[in-house]
């Protein structure tokens, strides 16, 4: 058997076989040369010259003699005369595609070569074939991948062989088995066509549980499967276009064309009969040998209800599927495709896989591994092993997680074959399916606490204004100089700090009074250095990093160094036990194309400008649990020891953050450190004018002053004035106050009788202050509905929520004020005189 095996002598493709008789005549000179040389020298040299060339004359002996009686080697191939014409018809007429390989270099082919390189547009170069690397130059990447794994294959004796699938010319997708034989410098291709899998007029996967469609580049459908048909209503597809059957299809069609990137987004499938339903899309890009690119699609989350007659035909159809031998499988589809050697999934191997499942997993060649290896191992995970073929039938999907990079969530549909006990495995990923599930039940938690914060946040603010005010009232009975002083203000000071923890909360319930200004973000950071500095001490060292071309950001500036303290404070303290570290802040500019992240891009979906500013804190502290990151966020969590903190640090960074539009992400490794990095939206640049420039510059500026209300000198005036409060503390003190300031002051417990008594009011009042949110009718529903007879009176609202909670409001009505909770006497007197001040 020989690696130069021909059929017809005269075949241009297949030059004649190299012969060795050259090799034995040059030894045989060598040894008589060498005789010849020893005995003319011997005269001058002696025996020296018998010593020198008579070993030269030995060794081509030797080697002479070897080369006579070496044995015929058994390899299937080599390089010497034919020794069976057989074989060489064998090679020669097969029907198989058949290539040698030697050193890297094509020396021989069949005419089943020649006529599959010819099927590719390819023909032999001065006599040499091409070698498959050639032929398959357009094929998808994972094609590409198996055949350089193949040609480089180099233990003597090496076998291998695998699946691949391209596209035609003549656009069909056509699959072939690679085997690859190797006999020491030799290779011997075989390329064994497995028949067409899909075709414009062909059935494409069409046992698959989910809509399958393949697409051109300008959306014209050119294959389905029979799931996609029924769903869309039409067994024909000729002249459909995909934006006939989904809303929004640029998605798709105006997406890069890059063969290794999955396209995803949530659209709505529109049937025949004008219906649309939610569905989920998932595609990617192939080009084929023409240049031309095409998409393979996969459409889940769609459920198509049959009724009556049809569940009988539905049924059968399952069974049909159940029980049918599997189809090909299409390497390259937008969804991860596993053949398993098993219905039984708990000791069932893999035996072969496409591209997709190699991404979601991140491992190749997994042939001969068991599935069980690949799931998360979480206990709904090994759930899944204990269900049958018939739980896990395509009709019921069951979703797990996939071991990978970042754990993948998938939803696993199975299609088994009975009769030879085998499966395949459809696994669609759903991860931002499940990044938007995660992230509307954290959001939904976090509202609820909020919700539950912001009402304990209103009532806390009503009993400090009802100890402010009467402990302002005790400071005016007993002066600096008064035993009881010390202890007056003490009680105040107590109260300010009850404040401004309840401050937190409200900021933690986003429902904080903002200020939001444009801010550079990397003179905001400058201007903080020295005030981080001071605060974290000597032990933490503080590296501050600038992105650059930073847009600006729209935020409150007093709430944004809030943010940036708390969290350089928490990185300190995460340090400590270690007796120190690094705090590095850094600041970058993103688009939203660049996150790859699924869970991460969900969550800055909310978000509406494609560039994004982020600001990162990394310390190399001890780092935390998932079970610690999990609650971090929430009011009143804390790790540290008792009175070392209040548990509402990070909670008043969270809520700050998205208040402002943002979002707040943490990673963090035990051991390794943590990093917080909040995503703002970027600010509008053209509104950084000279009126609104950035607050730092604003400091930094003596010609550009905000004005300062200035506070009236003396406190009494006249004027009527209706007092409407629930709270009765408040308000008895509150009147009590203004009456002796010298306002007439009529009081009413809630809406309801305030509006009664404005009825009955013979002459108007000058100012009404209400409290906002009150049993019955509230401040606002009381506001609209006296208007007409309130004329020029003027508003000022109390509440212990903050101002932006009625910022239409306050729009609408232009002479509605806010004096927010818990308020001093001070204050108060001041916010009437200005009000009585201005109306008079």
């Amino acid at each position: 058997m020989v690696s130069v095996i021909r059929d017809n002598e005269n075949n241009e493709y297949m030059p004649r076989p190299r012969r060795n008789g050259l090799w034995k005549l040059f030894l045989g000179a060598l040894v008589v040369l060498g005789l010849l040389l020893g005995y003319y020298y011997s005269p001058v040299y002696g025996a020296r010259s018998w010593l020198i060339f008579g070993l030269i004359s030995a060794f081509g002996a030797l080697m002479l003699l070897s080369q006579i009686f070496r044995k015929p080697e058994t390899a299937a191939f080599q390089v010497a005369v034919p020794v069976s014409h057989v074989l060489e018809r064998v090679f020669a007429r097969s029907a198989y595609a058949g290539l040698i390989v030697e050193n890297g270099k094509a020396v021989r082919a069949n005419d089943s070569y020649i006529e599959l390189a010819a099927n590719f547009g390819l023909a032999p170069n001065e006599g040499v074939p091409p070698l498959p690397q050639k032929i398959f130059e357009n094929a998808p990447e994972l094609t590409k991948s198996i055949i350089y794994r193949l040609s480089h294959l180099e233990d003597e004796d090496a076998f291998g062989e695998d699946e691949i699938e391209v596209w035609a010319i003549d656009e069909k997708v056509q699959r072939y088995l690679l085997r690859v034989t190797v006999f020491k410098s030799q290779q011997y291709w075989e390329v064994i066509d497995l028949g067409v899998d899909a075709s414009r007029d062909g059935q494409f996967l069409a046992q698959a549980p989910i809509g399958l469609a393949t697409v051109t580049d300008n959306g014209e459908l050119v294959a389905a499967n029979d799931v996609f048909k029924d769903w869309i209503g039409s067994s024909e597809i000729a002249g459909l276009n995909l934006n006939q059957v989904i809303e929004h299809p640029d998605g798709l069609l105006n997406s890069p064309k890059e063969t290794d990137r999955i396209v995803r987004f949530d659209t709505r499938l529109i049937t025949r009969k004008d219906i649309a339903t939610p569905i989920v899309l998932l595609a990617n890009w192939h080009e084929r040998a023409t240049g031309e690119f095409m998409a393979s699609i996969a459409f889940h989350g769609h459920s198509s209800v049959v009724v009556n007659d049809n569940d009988m035909l539905s049924e059968s159809r399952g069974k049909m599927v159940e029980n049918a031998p599997l189809a090909g499988m299409s390497l390259d589809a937008p969804f991860a495709m596993v053949d398993l050697d098993s219905t039984d999934l708990k000791r069932a191997k893999i035996t072969r896989s496409n591209a997709s499942f190699a991404r979601l997993t991140g491992a190749h060649n997994v042939a001969g591994q068991k599935i069980s290896s690949f799931l998360g191992g979480q206990s709904s995970d090994q759930e899944l092993l204990e269900l049958s073929a018939k739980e896990l039938s395509p009709d019921h999907p069951v979703d797990a997680i996939i071991k990978g990079k970042d754990g993948v969530s998938v939803s696993i549909y199975m299609v088994s074959d009975r009769a030879r006990d085998t499966a395949r495995l459809y696994l669609v990923d759903i991860s931002a399916r499940k990044a938007l599930e995660d992230q509307l039940v954290q959001s939904q938690k976090m509202q609820a606490i909020g919700r539950l914060v912001a009402e304990i946040a209103h009532d806390f603010n009503n009993l400090l204004a009802a100890i402010r005010l009467y402990t302002d009232t005790l400071l005016g009975r007993h002066p600096i100089g008064d035993p009881s002083y010390p202890e007056l203000q003490q009680i105040n000071a107590n109260v300010n700090r009850a404040a401004a923890l309840v401050k937190k909360l409200l900021a933690y319930s986003r429902k904080q009074t903002i200020r939001a200004e444009n801010l550079d973000v990397s003179e905001t950071l400058s201007d903080m250095a020295v005030t981080l500095k001071q605060v974290l001490g000597e032990k933490a060292r503080l590296d501050i990093k600038h992105g650059r071309d930073l847009p600006p950001i729209r935020v409150d500036k007093s709430q944004f160094d809030t943010v940036l303290m708390n969290l350089a404070v928490n990185a300190r303290d995460a340090m400590k036990a270690q007796g120190g570290g690094l705090i590095t802040i850094e600041s970058q500019v993103i688009s939203k194309e660049e996150i790859e992240n699924p869970r991460l891009k969900a969550s800055l979906e909310q978000i509406q400008t494609e560039q994004i500013v982020t600001i990162s804190v990394r310390d190399t502290g001890s780092g935390m649990s998932d079970e610690v990151k999990a609650k971090i966020f929430e009011p009143f969590f804390t790790t540290k020891g008792q009175g070392e903190g209040t548990g509402l640090g990070l909670s008043t960074v969270y809520g700050i953050v998205q208040q402002s539009g943002g979002h707040l992400a943490v990673e963090s490794e035990v051991g390794v450190g943590t990093v917080f990095t909040i995503y703002l939206p970027e600010g509008d640049k053209s509104a950084m004018s000279d009126s609104d420039v950035p607050a730092s510059s604003v400091a930094k500026s003596s010609s550009v002053q905000a004005p300062v209300p200035k506070a009236p000198s003396d406190l009494a005036g006249s004027g009527h004035i209706l007092f409407v409060e629930d709270e009765d503390s408040v308000r008895i003190i509150a009147a009590k106050t203004l009456r002796k300031r010298g306002y007439t002051v009529t009081e009413a417990c809630d809406g309801e009788e305030a509006y009664e008594i404005i009825e009955d009011s013979d002459a108007p009042f000058d100012l009404m202050i209400s409290d906002v949110v009150m049993p019955g009718m509230d401040g606002p529903t009381l506001l609209k509905k006296a208007r007409p007879m309130l004329g020029e009176t003027r508003i000022v609202f109390i509440s212990g929520y903050a101002e932006e909670e009625f910022s239409e409001l306050l729009a609408e009505e232009p002479d509605v004020t806010f004096l927010p909770k818990p308020f001093t006497l001070i204050q108060l007197a001041e916010k009437v005189k200005q009000q009585i001040g201005e109306a008079a």
